[in-house]
């Protein structure tokens, strides 16, 4: 999985915490979607507009799907480079694709998924279409 040659990459990293793994020092599997969250909250940081400019412009952005394809592990003490993009927008949510990998090692990817979200007004608490400064951001 690669990002499209046209698409905005955001870029990240993490050292693996002894937290972040199980009792053989391997990254328990539910840790990537917080390696996720921490990718697209960079990727957003990077666009120009953190997580909190989305949030005090009364949006909120509820995960609707998580997926994680786990192609080999990560362990103890290793850096995580993690790559980020838009990968599909609808009328309403929007969907981030990600990849981590070794930094000596791009080509292998280790761990590959994606999450959508949804748009919400916070003040209504009702899903609501992307509004354009919002699209922009992600397109």
């Amino acid at each position: 999985m690669k990002a499209p040659d046209n698409a905005f990459v955001g870029r990240s990293s993490h050292r693996v915490l002894y937290a972040d793994t199980d009792a053989m020092r391997i990254v328990y599997n539910g840790a990537y979607f917080r390696f996720f969250e921490r990718a697209r909250d960079e990727y957003l940081r990077q666009r120009g507009l953190p997580y909190s400019g989305i949030e005090n412009r009364g949006l909120t952005t509820p995960l609707t799907e998580a997926y994680a394809h786990y192609f080999s592990s990560f362990h103890y003490d290793e850096v995580i480079e993690m790559e980020c993009w838009v990968s599909a927008i609808k009328r309403a949510s929007f969907r981030f694709d990600y990849r981590l990998f070794l930094l000596d090692k791009p080509e292998d990817t280790k761990v590959a998924g994606y999450t959508t979200l949804a748009v919400l007004d916070k003040a209504t608490q009702k899903i609501c279409k992307i509004p354009d400064w919002m699209m922009e951001l992600l397109k």
